[in-house]
């Protein structure tokens, strides 16, 4: 039977190549998209915390939190909706919804 000593000697080195297989976090990534309202906006997608910040043309700026979905990635919060599916993304504010398109 091995040593309390060396069962924590193992467990301490299977933590660190754990990690070390992790890898880094994915890096944010940015599209912008062309909406079918003549709305124009680039968002930002973040992994920590997990989150779309959009940036409206204009100047406004809105930071949606990720939202559960069964198909594609759902930002929501209680009056916005950002849902992107592929190049495609339904943007939705106080119930009005448009479509937009990403050529990135």
């Amino acid at each position: 039977m091995p040593s309390p000593r060396r069962v924590r000697i193992a467990c301490l080195a299977g933590a660190v190549v754990t990690l070390a297989l992790a890898g880094p976090a994915l890096a944010d990534a940015t599209a912008s998209y062309t909406c079918g309202d003549g709305t124009a906006l680039t968002a930002t997608f973040t992994n920590d915390p997990a989150a779309a910040k959009l940036v409206i043309a204009g100047g406004k700026t809105l930071t949606l939190p990720q939202a559960v979905s069964a198909d594609g990635g759902r930002y929501a919060d209680d009056t916005t909706e950002f849902w992107i599916r592929g190049n495609s993304a339904r943007f939705t504010v106080s119930g009005k919804e448009t479509e937009c398109e990403t050529k990135d």
